[in-house]
């Protein structure tokens, strides 16, 4: 039932114009420009999110490197997306940026990444592949 709801109203979004259906990329755009440039990065980070969907209360966007923040029961959560080659850049940005007791949350394009990150209180490191499915590990 609510499938259909939710399919009718899709729709009825994409008829209106006020959303865009990219068959090629399987994917919904609030425009034709994210449509032609999909911001593949936040997708992944929003799959993340997705897991957490029964417990989160509040989400909203971060500021880079941060793509995501949201709040789950009593607990905070930044969710960091770092690309293949990007290891260096993210450490060195967030030694500046305090945690401030957040669980940091960091999706990797691939395992091997994990041992050149140095943020402090990560709480899981992230792996997501194309059909949104998410496997979290520690570093030992």
């Amino acid at each position: 039932r609510h499938e259909q709801s939710i399919k009718s109203l899709i729709t009825s979004l994409i008829k209106q114009g006020r959303i865009i259906y990219d068959k090629e990329h399987d994917l919904l755009c609030d425009s034709q420009q994210s449509a032609e440039n999909p911001d593949y990065a936040i997708i992944t980070c929003f799959w993340v999110l997705l897991d957490f969907k029964k417990g989160v209360v509040y989400h909203t966007s971060g500021e880079f490197p941060i793509k995501l923040n949201f709040f789950s029961q009593d607990e905070q959560y930044e969710i960091i997306y770092i690309g293949e080659e990007q290891e260096a850049l993210i450490n060195h940005v967030m030694e500046s940026i305090p945690s401030h007791g957040s669980k940091r949350l960091i999706v990797l394009e691939s395992e091997s990444q994990a041992a050149k990150i140095t943020i402090d209180d990560v709480a899981a490191y992230c792996l997501v592949n194309e059909s949104g499915a998410v496997s979290y590990y520690m570093r030992k």
